[in-house]
């Protein structure tokens, strides 16, 4: 059984056993029934099983050979961003399985949440070209974030937890640890060539912007533009409601948060480096933080019915230090924020909305740590 307008590909599979919906389960027969979908819709298969940061190596060495025309992976985030970069240097289409807590990247791509569908949608599909960022010559599919958000995440890994359920609730109580003293520092962000200066708990670099109404991830990742988001307070109830309305999806309307869009980014900081969270890998960043835009230089598989493909040439792959494409006139750069920052001087005024929901959640949030604490 083949979809119509679908090719017969050679997919190679790659599972890491250590992703948080296979613990506990038989991950090589899983990987079989997984192979047996896309197998029935024509494909050629090959299965790989390895964990933890096997896998990252095994997905590294299966797209250097070039041996197939698509890499499906399933794993958490940074067995996919490892994938990403994998795929986008060596040309080879990229096939994501939500096995991971939050699956943000998978959701950008349309891709369906129960793992069964996943296959059936991937199997059917199509390659389309996709968006890549880089920052300091580290590509992401995701995001880039400095203050709170990594230092949550190196609390969070000092925790122990031993399923999903396990690490949501590691990240509710790192959460709460970190505003407790919540990080501050000062930033100075050049946006095509225009420089904003700003004293921040929260920054956050997102490959295309994040959509409304839902968790913090890209509608369409073929925008060819940054979001660049900016926390405007720093007292720990402020940030207790930013980030509950934020994981809602109240982006455009949210008084706590600054955002603009953008092709080229630079982040000048107080200090040479500094740790930071790329696709949710703690890494520590050197100062200026230059992150680049390569619009549709990765080539992904995406449900048939996600939308339209790409159009064009398909993606070339990415050799050494990876070209820019052309950029758009510093006027229209210029336009485009002052249209924003003017959009956002109309937007000052409270979402009542959001505002109580978050306050709902963030009391939600107060309770399962303090339920936890006393188990």
């Amino acid at each position: 059984m083949r979809a119509a307008g679908s090719e017969a590909m050679k997919i190679t599979i790659v599972l890491n056993a250590t992703a948080g919906t296979l613990r506990g389960l038989d991950a090589e027969a899983e990987a079989e029934r997984l192979a047996a979908i896309f197998r029935r819709h024509g494909h050629h298969v090959a299965v790989e099983v390895h964990r933890g940061k096997d896998a990252v190596a095994a997905i590294a060495r299966i797209c250097a050979a070039k041996g197939c025309d698509a890499i499906v992976v399933g794993g958490g985030d940074g067995s996919v961003s490892a994938a990403a970069a994998a795929a986008a240097k060596s040309g080879v289409t990229l096939g994501v399985l939500p096995l991971g807590t939050m699956n943000l990247f998978a959701r950008s791509l349309r891709v369906p949440l129960d793992l069964e569908t996943a296959a059936e949608a991937l199997a059917a599909g199509r390659p389309v070209d996709v968006d890549i960022g880089e920052v300091n010559g580290r590509l992401f599919v995701h995001h880039v974030t400095l203050g709170l958000h990594p230092r949550m995440i190196s609390i969070r890994e000092r925790l122990k937890y031993g399923s999903r359920l396990g690490k949501i609730l590691a990240n509710v109580q790192a959460l709460w640890l970190v505003l407790r003293r919540p990080p501050y520092f000062q930033a100075e962000i050049e946006i095509d060539g225009r420089r904003i200066k700003r004293r921040t708990a929260a920054l956050v670099v997102s490959n295309n912007p994040f959509g409304e109404g839902h968790l913090p991830y890209a509608d369409d990742l073929r925008q060819g533009r940054f979001g660049i988001y900016v926390g405007t307070s720093r007292r720990w109830t402020d940030l207790l409601q930013l980030a509950a309305t934020v994981t809602l999806g109240a982006i455009r309307q949210n008084r706590l948060l600054e955002h603009w869009t953008g092709r080229a980014i630079m982040v000048v900081l107080p200090r040479p480096t500094m740790r930071g969270s790329v696709d949710g890998e703690i890494v520590r960043l050197a100062s200026p933080l230059r992150i680049v835009m390569h619009p549709r230089a990765l080539s992904v598989l995406r449900p048939a019915d996600a939308g339209e493909a790409a159009a064009g040439a398909g993606n070339q792959p990415i050799a050494g230090a990876l070209p820019e494409k052309a950029q758009e006139g510093r006027a229209m750069a210029h336009e485009e924020l002052t249209k924003t920052e003017a959009r956002q001087g109309e937007n000052r005024n409270t979402n009542i909305v959001a505002l109580v929901v978050g306050i709902v959640l963030a009391f939600a949030i107060l309770a399962v740590i303090y339920l936890g604490w006393l188990a």
